[in-house]
């Protein structure tokens, strides 16, 4: 029980650390604490002194390893983030009795698969409060002056799934109140980042020049046009979303000068990781809310 509760305020307490490092750092983590948060993940895993759930545990962990890493590749996840899932299935590999909602059964699934889905439903609400303020002030303009008749009819065919899958869930799987609640949220801030997607993704970029690089950063190709990604590929060998070390030493060795748009300015996503711990231990994969099993 004791070891139970270390693993619980280990979980908390490491996914506040990386959160704090991701707000008050430039969303830097010291590879060194990365590197540390992960031997102390494999230290609680031995400390099971159970070969299965030892054996477990690290499957589990080096699955998330390698698909974090493949979604690293492609630039949509940090570096930071894929050792931070990594390090925390280390610590609570498995999924136990949540502590406000232990009638609700989590069937012995792993804790990754409660984080990943609470962080992402997190996320996708955290976008709109983080980002609308922000493109407000950044952009100068009224967002209702980027509408455009596309994203409207998009926001509407996107609400009207969520209410059909509404009535289905409530229907044919018992959906409660919580569930219901939940989606609705998940509704209003789906439409607003898909009536607003151009204000929110320019509020996440500033253009840089090569001489300012940094590795690990994600190049906006969807703020490019194909004619320039182009002619840049036909002079950087290997040019790509995600700037590594050998790529921005390949732009500086050919001088290019074209100031490229860069994610600079994207949201903290250890902050809906530090979220989706906390709903994780306390009420367990929200999934469960949304389809009654």
């Amino acid at each position: 029980m004791q070891l139970y509760l270390v693993r619980i305020a280990s979980v908390v307490v490491l996914a506040l650390m990386y959160m704090l490092f991701d707000v008050f750092n430039k969303r830097n983590v010291p590879s060194t604490f990365a590197y540390a948060s992960l031997a102390y993940g494999a230290l609680l895993t031995i400390l099971y002194l159970n070969v299965a759930t030892i054996m477990t545990s690290t499957a589990i962990a080096l699955v998330v390893l390698g698909f974090g890493y493949l979604i690293y590749r492609i630039g949509q996840l940090g570096a930071a983030d894929v050792i931070e899932f990594a390090a925390l299935s280390l610590i609570m590999p498995m999924q136990l009795a949540p502590l406000l909602a232990s009638n609700i059964s989590q069937f012995s699934l792993p804790f990754m698969l409660s984080l990943l889905l609470n962080t992402g439903i997190i996320a996708l609400i955290l976008v709109p409060i983080y980002y609308i303020p922000k493109a407000r002030r950044m952009l100068k303009r009224p967002l209702a002056s980027f509408l455009e008749s596309s994203g409207i009819i998009k926001a509407v065919v996107l609400a009207a799934a969520y209410f059909t899958f509404i009535v289905f869930a409530v229907r044919f799987t018992g959906m409660g109140y919580a569930g219901i609640a939940l989606i609705l949220l998940l509704l209003v801030c789906s439409c607003i980042i898909m009536l607003f997607s151009e204000p929110i993704t320019r509020s996440m970029i500033v253009y840089v020049p090569a001489s300012k690089f940094e590795e690990g950063d994600i190049i906006a190709f969807n703020l490019m046009d194909k004619r320039s990604i182009a002619r840049i590929r036909a002079k950087v060998k290997g040019f790509d979303r995600l700037l590594t070390d050998k790529l921005i030493k390949e732009f500086k060795r050919k001088r290019i000068r074209e100031k490229l748009p860069i994610y600079k300015e994207a949201m903290p996503f250890a902050v809906a990781i530090f979220f989706g711990v906390l709903i994780s231990i306390a009420v367990g994969n929200l999934l469960f809310f949304i389809i009654a099993l």
